[in-house]
């Protein structure tokens, strides 16, 4: 049908409420929804929630908003020419986030298709950000299908977003724009961004996963004679002893015959004692948190004797660093690693926790502690997973200084919510915050190390705010008094900060005041000590794991494009799965050729792994790769960076 069509068939229904026949049966049973809702066709605009609240709505789906970040920053560029806008949504279409031309989005303020407009179709009726909630599928809505006369304007496709692990809804991601710019190809690009966040949303879990895993592992010895249960942040099972199992599923008729995952996963994680504490009330509780949240817990069932490890529990913690967990994954996830612990092995100078043997790193080392000791910015550059964290680390614990190490991801600082994190806020100084109000994290560095991580994708708003602090060095929180604070800046980035600078997503002021000492991390495959970064790594994982030389020698024959993060996962990996404690070359081998391909995250290189699995899997038949993608034969040729046959 074509516009004056749907218009007519709109007409038809609004008076006599009778649905074509000819309409798309998503637009009909979305009318029919919006009917059913009593909105009236007259509603101008969508509502509008106060600023508190949607404070509250962008803080509680962080994670989500953080996920979307870069499609979200790379839509301004490729939609400003396309006179589209890209949204970001909560699970009820309430707007978190927008990006694209800003014609566009001061247009979208007519209906509040801004940040704090409520989008679902009881508010609005018929639109592809509600109809995407209720169908829980791609939408795309075009004109006058939309249910109220004055959104007849606006032409949107979106995609619901799941949570990786069970399927709950997160967020819809939404490209809207005027009736005039309807693109069918919109909604494929849609659902693009929509894979594109999953799978970011993925890797957070697999991360997450496996450091919880890791320091179950370095713990484990103490447990030997107890029962045990490990639980990811939304309270599934990753891993238990059936004695532990048995314990808690006995228990559920006691909490009303809910699952300890719907149970955890409701509730903030600071009240996670208290909760299981109800639950299991004579188990202890080992709560385990990264730098920003927490990821999960092992409850501990303490035994009179010993119990032996089984081997069936050693096979149940292996799905966890493979394509799934014992718990309930749905889908499947990239395979990412987690930061190491600690970088290698004894150091020579200040600390046994980092191990410089190979020359240029004892260099590093040696002007990091020198600047730590004068208090000087240090710039810490390098490839993902060469431990510059660890650097930054050793350079507290070089500096002498008492107060905490207090590391900020840059990356992942929302921007409405940038001064309240980094400079806190006072008790009552709006609505919605925290009684008593925060600290913030400057004022927890005071007397410590502030570590900005991942600098290169700060937003320029961060950028403007740290220049503000460096000149000073006082904050003063929201609704609070100005103080002044003590703190030593280390800084760390992957990125290319000359290439961000000449493209005007860098401060150049910023950078000077950061790198009064700038060092670079060399890559794993570089550095001479690579035998000592593997015994310590097995060492904090497994003290009584142990490696042959010559498995040594293979593993430093690798390329290692993840750097230490891939190695001590693969070392992770085989800690436990082996029932021996002894690694050998034949083991190894296996469990590196299990390990998914790593992506960098970006859509092309998704796409492209997608690409390759499928290829591997069809035995390199690229007619029907070509068929089982729905793509033609010279995008595969394009991936795999052939030419096409004549």
């Amino acid at each position: 049908m074509d516009q004056r069509d749907v218009l007519a068939a709109w007409e038809k229904f609004v008076e006599r409420g009778a649905l074509s026949s000819d309409l798309r049966s998503s637009v009909a049973a979305s009318w029919q929804r919006s009917k059913n809702h009593r909105v009236t066709v007259d509603r101008a605009r969508a509502p509008l929630v106060a600023d508190a609240e949607l404070f509250r709505h962008r803080s509680k789906h962080a994670s989500l908003r953080h996920a979307a970040r870069c499609a979200l920053e790379n839509s301004k560029t490729f939609l400003s020419d396309a006179n589209s806008i890209m949204i970001l949504t909560d699970p009820t279409g309430l707007i978190i986030d927008t990006q694209g031309d800003d014609r566009v989005i001061d247009a979208g303020r007519t209906v509040h298709l801004e940040h704090g407009g409520r989008w679902s179709e009881a508010d609005i009726g018929t639109n592809a950000i509600g109809a995407a909630i209720a169908e829980s599928k791609p939408v795309q809505i075009r004109g006058t299908e939309h249910f109220c006369s004055k959104v007849q304007r606006w032409t949107c496709a979106a995609v619901p977003v799941h949570d990786p692990t069970d399927g709950e809804l997160l967020g819809v991601v939404d490209i809207s724009g005027p009736a005039s710019t309807f693109n069918p190809q919109s909604l494929a690009l849609a659902v693009s961004v929509g894979h594109h966040v999953e799978s970011v949303l993925a890797q957070s879990v697999r991360q997450d996963h496996e450091k919880l895993l890791c320091h179950f592992l370095a713990k484990r010895a103490q447990w030997l004679s107890d029962e045990y249960i490990v639980l990811d942040r939304r309270g599934a099972i990753l891993h238990a002893t059936e004695r532990a199992l048995s314990a808690l599923q006995n228990n559920r008729h006691g909490i009303g015959g809910e699952t300890p995952t719907r149970l955890l996963k409701a509730i903030p994680f600071d009240e996670w004692p208290v909760k299981l504490k109800e639950l299991l009330p004579n188990a202890s509780f080992d709560l385990v948190e990264n730098e920003t949240s927490g990821i999960g817990a092992i409850v501990v069932l303490h035994a009179r004797r010993r119990l032996p490890i089984a081997d069936r529990d050693i096979q149940k913690l292996k799905p966890a660093f493979e394509h799934r967990e014992t718990a309930s994954l749905s889908r499947p996830r990239k395979d990412v690693t987690p930061e190491p612990q600690h970088l290698d092995g004894p150091l020579a100078s200040t600390t046994s926790s980092f191990v410089a043997r190979d020359p240029k790193v004892r260099a590093i080392v040696r002007q990091v502690e020198t600047a730590a000791a004068r208090k000087m910015p240090i710039l810490i550059r390098g490839e993902t997973g060469t431990g510059k964290e660890q650097l930054a680390r050793h350079a507290h614990a070089a500096s002498g200084r008492r107060g905490a190490f207090v590391p900020v991801n840059c990356a992942a600082l929302p921007e409405s919510l940038i001064e309240a994190e980094l400079f806190g806020y006072a008790d009552g100084a709006f609505t919605g915050a925290r009684r008593g109000g925060a600290t913030g994290l400057v004022k927890e560095a005071d007397g410590g190390t502030l570590f900005l991580d991942e600098i290169g994708d700060m937003p320029v708003a961060l950028q403007a705010v740290l220049l503000r602090l460096l000149d000073d060095w006082t904050v003063r929180p929201v609704g609070g008094v100005r103080t002044r604070v003590d703190v030593f800046l280390v800084s760390a980035t992957n990125a290319s900060l000359d290439k961000a600078i000449a493209e005007g997503r860098f401060r150049s002021d910023l950078l000077y005041r950061l790198n009064t000492l700038e060092v670079t991390m060399p890559r794993l495959r570089d550095r001479s000590d690579f035998a000592a970064i593997v015994h310590h790594l097995l060492g904090a994982i497994d003290p009584n794991c142990e490696i042959t030389p010559a498995t040594i020698a293979g593993l430093a024959a690798r390329p290692w494009p993840g750097n230490i993060r891939q190695l001590r996962n693969i070392l992770a990996r085989f800690a436990l799965a082996s029932a021996d404690s002894f690694i050998d070359e034949v083991g190894l081998e296996a469990i590196i050729c299990q390990a998914p391909l790593t992506t960098s995250g970006s859509l092309h290189d998704i796409q492209r792994a997608r690409i390759l699995v499928v290829y591997a899997e069809t035995a390199g038949n690229i007619s029907e790769t070509a068929r089982r993608l729905g793509v033609s034969r010279n995008t595969i040729y394009r991936a795999l960076g052939q030419h096409k046959p004549r």
